[in-house]
């Protein structure tokens, strides 16, 4: 980290351009919120007023992606509207589904058949793995924990019988997808055939690398943000 990082501070009157040029991946997180480029010189707070947008809300999802060691206090998750963390998530997920992957199959499907055939079969088991596994948590999360934190926050009269704050449950499908991402990056890295040009085996692999970091923050996520603001409603309801 240079300098200007050390002395950069993440407030809600920093300009979003500023903060997007010191920390790339917060790109990935406005379209989730409906925040459209072309903001020229406006700061986080007015974008997010302007948007409707929790502006605490952003600024956790800010953190997580800037700083590594940071979690969320109580203070601030009782300012975050739960109907703005459940949409964010499930806007995640349709970016994943939608975008993310059909763009990794995209160059998957282009050079697998120049691939010796063990190789191509290995490589398409663990996408076929890792995808399958993104949509078993994404189902979880939106027909188990969605619906328990609609109904413990009040905002759904339906009874769960089935709690949705399991930790261990999240953070096992979590290290289960993100363990299958590293294998299968790992085996492109090795077996992407010579006969792919070099621009587009950088590709493919940037797009890798980029993909595993943006699911980790999405773990990162949940794990300090959702969960904790679960656990906090159910406390209130003891």
């Amino acid at each position: 980290m240079n300098t200007s990082d050390n002395l950069f501070r993440f407030t809600p009157n920093v300009k979003m351009a500023d903060a997007i040029s010191r920390h790339h991946s917060l790109l990935t997180v406005l379209p989730r919120l409906s925040i459209p480029l072309g903001f020229g010189e406006k700061t986080i707070k007015q974008l997010c007023d302007e948007n409707n947008v929790s502006l605490m809300l952003f600024m956790m999802i800010g953190k997580i992606h800037i700083q590594d060691n940071y979690h969320p206090d109580t203070e601030e998750l009782e300012q975050c509207r739960m109907t703005d963390l459940t949409q964010y998530l499930q806007n995640s997920h349709n970016d994943y589904l939608c975008n993310k992957l059909p763009h990794i199959e995209s160059h998957l499907n282009m050079f697998l058949g120049n691939i010796q055939e063990r190789y191509a079969t290995l490589i398409a088991n663990f996408y076929k793995e890792f995808k399958d596994g993104v949509k078993k948590h994404f189902r979880y999360e939106e027909e188990v924990v969605f619906p328990y934190l609609n109904e413990i926050s009040g905002c759904s009269k339906q009874r769960i019988t089935k709690k949705g704050s399991s930790r261990s449950a999240i953070n096992k499908q979590h290290d289960d997808i993100e363990d299958t991402i590293k294998d299968l990056t790992n085996l492109l890295l090795k077996y992407i055939p010579a006969e792919v040009l070099p621009t587009e085996r950088i590709d493919m692999l940037m797009d890798m690398y980029s993909l595993a970091d943006d699911i980790e923050k999405h773990a990162m996520m949940e794990d300090r943000i959702l969960i904790p603001y679960i656990q906090m409603l159910e406390s209130k309801k003891r």
